[in-house]
């Protein structure tokens, strides 16, 4: 019998190089640590089926995921999550969910029944998704995507339904990416243990 997994995608948290539309009203190691207060609090709400694919080894992610941490490989999004699928599954996982790091207010319901779907994807409030999943990866299921578009969603719909899946949705959410999502993060009620921390500290975890 397969075991479901999940993949956590996160960059590595580098200065300088992720949440970069914060810089500004956040230092940049301020919203370097935001970063990391976000995946912490995924990664502690997905546990034991989790996986952490990273853009570049970074010593904080090992101490964080151990055995479980995986490097990303591809051109772009659609090729890198298509990869990870591919990965997962020919080590006998299924059904199988990649999630991004950004969500604001990740908890198990807002998952919902990921598992039972053919195909399954989260939208977001700007047109992509925080989360995808299938029972089994299709080599075209993110052909043609536009990647950081309002159109992403309706697009890998798109692709999904020419490759014979059937799409559910799960709940809609937002990530926390720019000052306007930083303002509404502050009033959300939602936020896990470290990013409350974050908040509170505004910068010192």
């Amino acid at each position: 019998m397969k075991i479901p997994a999940i993949a956590l995608f996160a960059r590595a948290p580098v200065v300088g190089r992720v949440k970069t539309r914060l810089i500004g009203p956040l230092t940049a190691a301020g919203a370097c640590e935001l970063h990391q207060a976000l995946v912490v609090d995924a990664w502690e709400v997905l546990g034991g089926e989790c996986f952490l694919y990273t853009d570049q080894d970074h010593e904080a992610w090992r101490r964080l995921a151990g055995e479980r941490l995986r490097l990303q490989r591809g051109a772009d999004l659609g090729e890198r999550m298509l990869r990870c699928f591919e990965e997962m599954a020919a080590a006998g996982f299924g059904p199988l969910l990649i999630v991004g790091s950004d969500t604001v207010g990740l908890t198990w319901e807002s998952l919902g029944s990921w598992k039972d779907c053919g195909a399954a994807l989260g939208p977001a409030e700007d047109g992509g998704y925080w989360a995808v999943g299938c029972q089994a990866p299709h080599p075209g299921m993110f052909a043609g995507v536009e990647w950081s578009s309002g159109e992403t969603l309706v697009q890998t719909v798109a692709a999904m339904e020419r490759c014979g899946m059937v799409v559910s949705f799960l709940d809609t959410c937002y990530d926390a990416d720019t000052p306007e999502d930083l303002a509404r993060l502050e009033a959300e009620p939602r936020v896990g243990p470290r990013v409350r921390a974050w908040l509170e500290g505004r910068g010192r975890l």
